[in-house]
């Protein structure tokens, strides 16, 4: 599971594990005060309720169900809320429990599910104070009627519109995470994520996965001839150019200074190392003009394949790291894809 979902779990988790806690101790308090009250069976299904819920504090902090537990949860909490509002001797002050229902929803479902179980046990819960307290067509029952009604949707707007607006900044810093502020490239975050899902799709399915490993040729020399800005101009040249000859499925990113990786589902070692050879002479046949000169650019490259050289991300990059300073250390401007077994072009 990517970092960010898992992130996005234990927080719920953590709101689900708080309400469960407010469920105990508030299912406690009413069951005793509604026996006294002489509510036997509210009094009866609070103190269950409240026992369910320690019930479910046990493992909801482990489990692996976690939103089908939510949803086990929810449904006959809610209903409960709706049950004390028809009860002919409850206060009319449980609706405020009602009031409570879009934000938990949000908080536990998110925007879709959270949408319809909160609009649903809200409209409920508006019928069921509507017969319940709604008894002649006074002005001041409509009035009353008028105010619940227009706050609980006001509730449930707000609390919409504050998850659609945590969705979409969440998504969008996702994307600043995972990208090379430079370049617009994947970063090395993004790698890791998209290398587990395709590690899964090779596995399940038997195909090859194959990881390049590329460093730009004698780049401080280009930092020092033509400075940063130019070196910048350099790395975002690399970065539109090299993609051009790339599959949807294939993932170009930047790790960092100099260095890129290509992630290349379906390729194996052999195809992955053509296509690096290929990449390699489009690059040294696209020289780019700066204002001082032009620059004829190339790069050396390591190759690795899942199976053979590594199950992880990080074996895979220790190889391609291997066979990259064997093509540095043979000359430059070459790809390795076995120790030893250069493929040069000068």
């Amino acid at each position: 599971m990517p970092k960010q979902l898992e992130a996005s779990e234990q927080h719920r988790r953590a709101v689900l594990k708080a309400l469960l806690c407010i469920t105990v101790f508030g299912g406690l308090l009413f069951g005793i005060v509604n026996i006294f009250r002489e509510l036997y069976v509210l009094s009866a299904l609070e103190l269950g309720y409240a026992a369910f819920s320690a019930y479910l504090l046990r493992f909801i902090g482990t489990t692996e169900r976690l939103r089908f537990w939510t949803v086990i949860f929810l449904l006959p909490f809610f209903g409960l809320m709706i049950f004390a509002v028809l009860l002919p001797r409850t206060s009319f002050t449980v609706f405020a429990w009602v009031q409570t229902i879009p934000i938990i929803c949000y908080l536990l479902l998110g925007l879709r599910t959270g949408l319809l179980m909160s609009a649903a046990f809200v409209a409920m819960g508006l019928l069921a104070f509507n017969y319940r307290y709604m008894t002649d067509a006074s002005l001041f029952n409509i009035i009353i009627v008028a105010n619940v009604g227009l706050s609980s949707m006001a509730i449930m707007l707000f609390s919409h519109v504050y998850e659609r607006s945590r969705v979409d900044n969440e998504r969008r810093l996702l994307e600043l995470a995972s990208k090379d502020v430079l370049t617009g490239l994947a970063n090395r975050m993004k790698l890791a994520e998209v290398f587990e899902r395709e590690r899964s799709h090779a596995l399940r399915d038997n195909k090859p996965l194959a990881l390049v490993v590329l460093d730009l040729d004698h780049f401080k020399r280009i930092n020092d001839q033509f400075g940063h800005e130019g070196g910048d101009q350099v790395l975002r040249h690399v970065a539109d150019l090299l993609p051009t000859r790339l599959r949807e499925t294939d993932l170009f990113c930047r790790l960092g200074g100099e260095e890129f990786a290509l992630l290349l589902p379906g390729a194996d070692l052999g195809r992955a190392a053509e296509l690096a050879n290929a990449l390699r002479e489009q690059l040294c046949a696209t020289p780019l003009q700066l204002d001082n000169g032009l620059v004829t650019l190339s790069f050396s490259a390591g190759v690795a394949a899942l199976g053979e050289d590594g199950s992880s991300l990080d074996a895979l990059m220790r190889t391609a790291d291997r066979r990259l300073y064997e093509a540095k250390g043979g000359g430059r401007n070459q790809v390795v894809a076995e120790e030893q077994d250069c493929s040069v072009v000068r």
